[in-house]
């Protein structure tokens, strides 16, 4: 899977980007520094966006309206880590 999140459109990649430079920088620039994502790279950022969309939850436990957004996200990323890593 390429660096640069080609499996998202832009605002996608975008989001994720903006997530990952607050929950996780580091794993950011790895990311950003390597050609690709790495299996285990992917797998911490399925467990970020995890926790956005965990803590975008309303109080029926149903995603906020961003909470939905990066639940896109997640489903669009995870299933080009699927296809990827199988």
């Amino acid at each position: 899977m390429g660096s640069d999140f080609s499996c998202l459109s832009t605002a996608q990649a975008e989001l994720l980007t903006e997530v990952l430079a607050r929950r996780n920088s580091a794993l950011l620039e790895r990311v950003r520094q390597a050609s690709v994502v790495s299996q285990s790279n992917a797998e911490e950022i399925v467990t970020v966006l995890s926790d956005e969309l965990a803590e975008n939850l309303d109080d029926d436990w149903e995603p906020t309206d961003y909470g939905r957004t990066v639940s896109a996200v997640l489903a669009q990323f995870n299933a080009a880590r699927i296809n990827e890593w199988p």
